[in-house]
């Protein structure tokens, strides 16, 4: 099934076109539980979805009516209390493991089912995959990244991580994730990054993709305990990052990565319930869009009852095959565009949480593990557009007109998403796709330095 044009999201795979990422670290702090930053879970106890969603609809006013807000969410900001504009890059593919990202890290199973981290668990021997998960942690990111990170001029770090504890019966591997996450926020802190920490999979799976953990049905919104599980991550990431060791680092919690409201109309309400069931007044928190236009949030957790709010929304424009078949000049286009959609409908702080600067889905298994690209005509059901070759790998073969393209592509993008509250590019390194890569950008000259030079300025018009 394709989603929804324009606001997929990266990796996208197997049956429905999406990335992967996972967790399994049970997050169990050595901090003292706090007082509560959330209230107790308002959801009906029954397992059946469309119960669920009956009881919320006929109980939202009153569950509305008996949220008691702190004082703390009492007055409307000003434009960007928190700092200025948001420049940043996702850390991917470190504490979830995602094929598109370390392909060679699924291509060493020796096995073609595994092509998630459930499947990792579940199908290599459990001391092999605990030792390879472990090296992977202690070898894929590491402080000298998160200084380049700082040396490129950017401001934040956004970091996936998993959002649950290990349930009885599922297969994930807990590793050493825990403590690399803790050390990840000390480089940041190191180098004067701000973090944003990411619940990139939650129980029970938030959208079915292969970045949850999980290919498959969306079922985390069908049972109560996955939500008790999620809520009691996120104290935990609060207790623990509260800490003054960490020297304030962290500074918003994203309660879930790319929940698929087109999945079912019973995600949308029941998502924004848990939200609202969140009471923080140590972070900011971030909320994702539901892959919903942005001004289908106006009036929802604005000011001045709530603050310190971010709206979070993905743009990539690879997933589908009208996409692909875009000009470069379209591409650009359709970027700049979104302007004056955030000049008209926004009530938020915007910020653009994940886009690439690739034209194609040609990265290997960036559809998934052993599915093709629509960009060659390989993934099922798709057409041929155009040869793989120039467009991805590791950028030596880039030509000189592709990467003139990435350069203005890159400027399009972060010049719209700065009329907005700013940006984080998916991702920082990964080991094949340079297009994917803001390392590799950098090392390539189609990303500047300076993010906010422009060899292009009026790209946008």
């Amino acid at each position: 099934m394709e989603q929804p044009s324009g606001l997929q999201n990266a990796g996208q795979q197997q049956t429905d076109d999406t990335r992967p990422a996972v967790g399994t670290a049970a997050f169990r702090f050595r901090s003292p539980p706090s007082a509560h930053i959330f209230r107790p879970s308002l959801f009906p106890s029954s397992r059946h979805p469309s119960l669920v969603f009956a009881s919320l609809m006929k109980s939202a006013t009153a569950l509305l009516a008996a949220v008691v807000l702190p004082a703390v969410f009492g007055a409307a900001l000003p434009k960007r209390q928190l700092g200025s504009v948001i420049r940043g890059v996702n850390i991917g593919g470190f504490l979830l493991m995602e094929p598109w990202i370390t392909p060679s890290i699924f291509d060493n199973t020796g096995n073609p089912a595994v092509v998630d981290e459930w499947t990792f668990g579940q199908y290599v021997d459990r001391g092999q995959a605990e030792a390879v998960l472990d090296q992977h942690l202690n070898t894929f990111y590491t402080a000298a990244d998160f200084a380049a990170i700082k040396a490129a001029g950017l401001t934040h770090v956004r970091i996936p991580v998993p959002a649950y504890d290990v349930g009885s019966g599922e297969p994930y591997i807990q590793g050493n994730r825990v403590n690399k996450l803790k050390e990840a926020v000390g480089w940041a802190r190191d180098n004067g990054l701000k973090v944003w920490l990411d619940l990139h999979g939650l129980p029970g799976s938030q959208n079915g993709f292969d970045n949850s953990g999980r290919i498959g049905e969306a079922t985390w919104h069908t049972q109560q305990s996955n939500i008790d599980r999620s809520l009691a991550v996120i104290s935990r990431l609060a207790d623990e990052f509260s800490n003054s060791v960490y020297g304030g680092a962290v500074e918003t919690i994203e309660l879930v990565n790319e929940p698929a409201g087109f999945r079912s109309p019973e995600i949308d309400p029941i998502t924004r319930q848990y939200y609202q069931n969140v009471i923080n007044n140590r972070f900011a928190t971030a909320i994702a869009d539901l892959f919903e236009p942005i001004d289908n949030f106006n009036g929802f957790m604005t000011p001045p009852q709530y603050r310190d709010v971010y709206l979070d929304a993905h743009r990539y424009q690879v997933f589908s095959s009208p996409e692909l078949a875009r000009s470069d000049q379209q591409h650009f286009q359709t970027a700049c565009a979104e302007a004056s959609n955030l000049a008209a409908n926004n009530q938020h702080w915007v910020v653009f949480g994940e886009w690439t600067l690739a034209k194609t889905d040609c990265a290997r298994y960036l559809n998934g593990r052993g599915i093709g690209a629509r960009w060659d005509g390989t993934y099922p059901g798709s057409y041929y557009i155009d040869s793989c070759a120039p467009y991805t790998g590791n950028g030596d073969n880039f030509s000189d007109e592709y990467k003139a393209f990435l350069r203005q592509y890159f400027e399009a993008q972060t010049s719209t998403w700065e009329q907005g509250r700013g940006w984080f590019f998916w991702t920082w390194k990964n080991e094949e796709a340079a297009e994917w890569s803001y390392s590799r950008g950098l090392e390539l000259g189609f990303i500047p330095r300076n993010p906010a030079e422009r060899q292009y300025p009026n790209v946008c018009g």
